[in-house]
């Protein structure tokens, strides 16, 4: 008869600690990466409203009028596609002349 101390294998125990670290590692992580994965949203968000406005801008100084929509910008080759917003919905372009630049563009949903 052999002795249960030869056995080979990790205890109860062994795996509770270990499925408790896992779990704590967790925890601390996820939290973390969907404040990362906000973060560039909303990086993509600014930097898309930015480069609208610029090529807005653009638009008029070769017309004299902002155009009517994003669609516009890349009929006339100023952008290569439409860009979309993060959060879903469409980029608008306010086509007043007296609007600052980081507020020309905004994301309608």
């Amino acid at each position: 008869m052999r002795k249960a101390t030869d056995e080979k294998g990790f205890t109860l125990i062994e795996m509770l600690v270990v499925l408790f670290i896992i779990g704590l590692i967790l925890a601390i992580a996820i939290p973390n990466l969907k404040a990362a994965g906000e973060k560039a949203s909303s990086q993509a968000d600014r930097a898309n409203r930015r480069l609208i406005a610029s090529q807005a801008d653009n638009y008029f100084l070769e017309y004299g009028t902002y155009p009517a929509s994003v669609e516009e910008l890349v009929k006339t080759n100023y952008l290569r596609s439409v860009p979309k917003c993060p959060g879903g919905g469409t980029y608008v372009i306010n086509r007043k002349p007296d609007v600052p630049a980081e507020e020309r563009v905004t994301c309608k949903r």
